[in-house]
């Protein structure tokens, strides 16, 4: 049997879709599935929907009200321990916002058949409602089917939802009930370091409901203080004892669990919450609990998590209590972005951005296109050229006004003073590749192509030409 736990409270927008994506299993419902549909004190009409599937399903839901909020740890651990009193129970856990894919039980059932020495399971992420996209950590479902934390180090998980456990696993799960930010990860990380290893289920999905007001538990944590604060005891702190606890260190696996959850706090889009959120004093605070965990964690490690270049940097910097930039090495066509012989980027792999024509008629630019290369790699130096390249012919950019800056947490990584360009675009070329000559190497490095068509398509309006910084992580990553 499995059994769903679902945590309920003030969605009944939501609700009816979330519980019919249960009811709609390939799987049978009735014979194969139980619901518990656990109402965490609501005020609207969340209850009254429990109630209406609970007399249609009166064998396989069960309704549980609190008169008194809970909260979402303590809401688990109830449906928890009603698990623990069935029999052999696989235990999922759905919240009332979010759905399954049709076949999840199905394929979840076939994993555990064919693994019977795994307890834990999860499922791919997809995101849903305000934007549709998978999951950035997705990345771990497409060549393996069981992690060994072991040897697969460098394949953290975080979520709950979406997680399958087994009964035997089941017993060692709970949710700490005085933590605010990342309780699911840190409950689910204890199973996966006392099991050592869990199963990836592909092709079948948990979504994820991002919502267009930012309304999530996920996004308005990033704007209070003490997620920035006591979280790092709480979160990394906990986790990181309990690998000592159990395995008498800090393994691999913990750290870069760690380090690539840690990036989050330095992200580009997260440093503006970063700064309304903290003061200066505080930020310099939160620097110096960063650098304590960061000793804990090995360069190597660090070196290894997939994210970009600054935001290593930054990591290095911060642990180290200096400045810790990578080595440029110039190759032919070529330059490479070095830290203790790990390649972190190269700027081959950059784009330039073309944006839209220039309308001032008063000005030089006036008619030229506009276009851009504050990638995070790399600042260029007043002497580098930007140019773009058609069947032999090739046009240089003309610099045009850019003040734009990178910051993390308060320290000034990049300076893009010298990246923003106004290009002339010949009527007869087909298409352009940009290029562009880095002085201090006296090397050209060609970048991407852009086929004539974009260009046309931005000049009519039909593709957005508004001028924005190049993302340097994935948007999914709001789920974490």
């Amino acid at each position: 049997m499995i059994a769903v736990i679902m945590p309920v409270y003030n969605t009944e927008e939501y609700l009816r879709a979330a519980i019919d994506s249960v009811i709609c299993q390939t799987l049978p419902f009735e014979e194969n599935i139980r619901l518990y549909l656990i109402d965490d004190a609501s005020t609207d009409g969340s209850l009254k929907i429990c109630q209406e599937y609970q007399k249609k399903y009166p064998d396989n839901i069960i309704v549980k009200h609190f008169e008194e909020n809970q909260g979402v740890s303590a809401i688990r651990n109830y449906g928890i321990r009603q698990c623990r009193e069935c029999g052999d129970v696989i235990v999922s856990f759905l919240d009332s916002d979010d759905k399954f894919g049709e076949d999840v039980f199905e394929r979840v059932v076939e994993f555990f058949d064919k693994h019977p020495d795994i307890n834990m399971a999860t499922v791919e992420i997809m995101l849903f409602g305000a934007m549709t996209k998978d999951h950035k950590i997705n990345w771990r479902f497409r060549d393996k089917e069981v992690v060994n934390i072991q040897k697969d180090y460098t394949n953290p998980h975080y979520y709950i939802g979406g997680a399958f456990v087994r009964r035997t696993a089941l017993q060692k799960l709970e949710f700490d009930e005085t933590m605010q930010f990342w309780e699911d990860a840190l409950a689910i990380n204890q199973v996966i370091l006392d099991e050592g290893q869990y199963g990836l289920v592909s092709g079948v999905y948990y979504y994820y409901r991002k919502r267009s007001d930012e309304s999530s538990l996920v996004d308005v944590a990033w704007k209070s203080k003490e997620r920035y604060t006591s979280f790092l005891e709480s979160g990394y702190g906990k986790i990181m004892a309990y690998s000592k606890k159990t395995k008498r260190r800090i393994i691999p696996y913990v750290q870069f669990l760690v380090a690539y959850h840690m990036r989050l706090f330095m992200v580009r889009k997260r440093q503006q919450d970063v700064s309304d959120t903290l003061t200066e004093e505080e930020i310099i605070e939160l620097r110096r609990k960063l650098q304590k965990i960061l000793k804990k964690i090995k360069v190597s490690i660090i070196l290894q998590v997939p994210t970009s270049l600054p935001i290593i940097e930054a990591m290095l910097s911060i642990r180290a209590g200096r400045q810790i930039r990578a080595k440029r090495v110039y190759r032919e066509k070529e330059c490479l972005f070095v830290y203790k012989g790990v390649e972190l980027a190269r700027i081959s792999e950059r784009r330039v951005q073309l944006y839209a024509p220039i309308d001032k008629p008063d000005s030089e630019f006036d008619g030229m296109w506009k276009a851009t290369f504050y990638t995070p790699v790399y600042a260029m130096k007043k002497q580098d050229k930007l140019f773009v390249e058609y069947h032999g012919q090739r046009i240089e950019a003309r610099e045009y006004r850019c003040r734009k800056q990178l910051f993390i947490l308060g320290k000034r990584m990049r300076c893009f003073y010298h990246a923003r360009f106004a290009i002339d675009l010949p009527a007869d070329w087909d298409e352009l590749t940009f290029g562009i000559y880095l002085a201090e190497g006296d090397t050209e490095v060609l970048l991407n192509r852009i086929e004539r068509q974009e260009w046309e398509m931005r000049q009519k309006g039909l593709a957005s030409a508004e001028e924005t910084e190049p993302a340097d992580e994935d948007a999914a990553d709001k789920l974490l």
